[in-house]
């Protein structure tokens, strides 16, 4: 029901976060009958004569007209959450917890600690203090300890955003105000930079944990600043190209804890396979990590985010063990049938194939990886599409007619190619539906793409080049405006696949079913969003098209590749380049080529893969 009051809250609200504060809790104090409150408290409620009593009255009067009657303090934490900035959160990477995933994470991590009165647990990304609430409220339920004491001895917080300090603050303070505890409570919360971990005169008293709990900060290597990304390089695991931000935090939180401590976190399973995260998972196999992962695949916890996650626990102590759970539904049960893996069985290069890892792994095994069996190719990357790619709406001897922003151009045929988009490509299109035109300032020479000089451009090419000045423009703002310093301003964003051989098997970069392949020999065709491998070997090709397109190359995508939302798996080389071609005689790749139904392929198949 609370999710009503959003839209009204960016259409009121500033981004003042002290404005912000006072309504938020002057609303749960009203909601709460709270008649005692602290200092702390008491200098966010607005009274009858405040400058700000206006806009609460307005929140209140929308509050009741849609019918909602109580802010509890989860409430408050999804209402910090949601103010905070777009910018900010792109930089910081704040998302909200629900309420079920703190609360598993702290079964695990507390619920073995012999001595919680004593325990002292740690949040290095705390943001508004969800985590430390709920440490706070199981410590206090369990020992009854009072949260002055516990606010002081047991639970410790770093933020880079003061702005979050202070609401976990007042978080922390509301708590313990409605279970009838109302002193200036003292906190240990730093606001601060986590990454500064390994820079001298890090705080003390943020060195040695016996739990590490969190939702350490979802920022993809593009969008960090760069001073993060110089700090990240402090990091071991940050060693295997341009890292994401919360991988350091894994690092972090291991040389924070005591030996036999524990950490618990909510966080993107990207780690288990991607290229970025190769020295993260060497260093969980040379120190042999006790680690349990319960793996949500393709189902989205975070509502409305397009972020794939697990659960990660790890125990400071040498095993040379994980820990494996596949829960797709997020399920959550109590009581999981890990699948044990020993690290021995791994490798940290490939990435960890823990979802089947017994099939995958004899799969894997099988003849040659299909890396090495033949080359892929993505598309080109014009980063501007819808500038360089059309489909005309009609054409003559000497030019296609582009529409766009109700203008008809003439671009002249032969500055143009034919392209696909093969991620389109499935059993019910032909290639016919998925082709396209595409502008090709380039010429191909002795097997190189050269850009065509901007004279001859507009000496040869004039149409096509009056409508790229029309575009000029939008072709300026690629790469975020940054000033990429392209050869001519026309140039495609990236010069990757500008040279495509004649043979190519075209396939989509994702799929929710088994894939369908198309083979064309045709050295004029394109590619840009999707995949395809190439090569001068038709038959070649034509082998693997049969495979591609078996349940056992499919079964194996759904085992071990990246998942999508609607049941969508990914498709890229880091997914499947580990899959086994087998080495088949000549006779072998006849009888292959001779099947055409799916059935008997994937039963004659099946003797090679075991």
């Amino acid at each position: 029901m609370l999710q009503r009051i959003f839209p009204f809250l960016k259409r009121n609200l500033t981004q003042d976060p002290l404005l912000i504060n006072r309504i938020f809790v002057s609303l749960y104090i009203i909601y709460n009958k709270v008649s005692t409150y602290n200092n702390i408290i008491g200098r966010y409620i607005i009274n009858d004569d405040d400058k700000d009593k206006e806009l609460l009255g307005q929140v209140l009067i929308f509050l009741e007209k849609q019918g909602i009657n109580k802010i509890d303090l989860e409430d408050m934490i999804k209402l910090f959450e949601f103010v905070i900035s777009p910018s900010d959160r792109v930089v910081t990477g704040a998302i909200y917890t629900p309420n079920k995933i703190r609360k598993r994470i702290l079964e695990n991590c507390l619920g073995n600690q012999k001595d919680l009165s004593s325990v002292r647990v740690a949040d290095i990304a705390c943001g508004c203090g969800g985590f430390l609430m709920d440490v706070a409220k199981y410590i206090h339920k369990k020992t009854g300890k009072s949260y002055h004491h516990i606010y002081q001895e047991n639970i410790f917080g770093i933020d880079i955003q003061s702005y979050s300090i202070e609401r976990c603050k007042i978080l922390l303070n509301l708590l313990a105000i409605s279970e009838g505890e109302c002193s200036d409570f003292k906190f240990n919360l730093l606001n601060t930079d986590t990454l500064d971990f390994h820079l001298e005169g890090w705080n003390p008293v943020f060195g040695r944990f016996d739990v590490i709990v969190g939702n350490p900060p979802y920022v993809c290597g593009r969008n960090m600043e760069d001073g993060t990304k110089e700090k990240t390089k402090m990091y071991d695991v940050c060693n295997s190209g341009s890292t994401d931000l919360y991988i350091p935090f894994f690092q972090i939180a291991v040389e924070m804890l005591k030996e036999n401590g524990m950490m618990g976190y909510i966080t993107m399973n990207t780690f288990l396979k991607s290229l970025n995260a190769r020295e993260l998972r060497k260093y969980f196999m040379n120190n042999g990590f006790d680690i349990q992962i319960i793996d949500f695949r393709g189902h989205q916890i975070f509502q409305g985010k397009s972020t794939y996650t697990c659960l990660f626990f790890l125990r400071k102590t040498q095993t040379g063990t994980l820990h494996y759970y596949c829960d797709e539904n997020a399920e959550l049960k109590k009581h999981v049938n890990f699948s044990t893996i020993r690290y021995s069985m791994l490798d940290a290069d490939k990435g960890w194939n823990l979802n089947e890892h017994e099939t995958s792994n004899i799969i894997e095994t099988v003849g040659v990886s299909l890396a090495k069996y033949c080359q892929s190719r993505h598309g080109i990357a014009t980063l501007s599409n819808k500038t360089y790619i059309f489909r005309p709406i009609r054409e003559d001897e000497n030019f296609y007619y582009l529409e766009k922003d109700d203008n008809v151009y003439q671009i002249e045929r032969d500055i143009c190619k034919d392209i696909v988009n093969s991620n389109k490509l499935n059993s019910d299109r032909c290639l016919d539906d998925i082709k396209y035109k595409v502008i090709f300032p380039y010429q191909i020479q002795t097997g190189k793409a050269v850009l065509i000089d901007e004279d001859d451009m507009r000496r040869n090419f004039p149409m096509a080049y009056v409508y790229l000045v029309s575009q000029r423009e939008v072709l300026a703002g690629r790469d975020k405006g940054k000033g990429r310093d392209y050869p001519v301003w026309y140039a495609y964003g990236r010069t990757q696949s500008l040279v495509m051989p004649a043979v190519k098997m075209f396939f989509p970069k994702i799929a929710n079913k088994p894939l369908h392949c198309v083979i064309v020999n045709d050295p004029n065709l394109w590619l840009y969003n999707g995949m395809a491998f190439v090569g001068d070997d038709e038959r070649k090709l034509k082998v693997l098209q049969k495979i591609l397109e078996s349940s056992i190359f499919w079964n194996y995508v759904v085992a071990n590749s990246k998942p999508y939302s609607s049941g969508y798996y990914s498709l890229n080389g880091a997914n499947i380049k580990n899959f086994g071609i087998p080495k088949f005689s000549e006779n072998e790749e006849n009888e292959l080529l001779q099947l055409h139904k799916k059935e008997d392929i994937d039963d004659w198949l099946c003797r090679f893969y075991k």
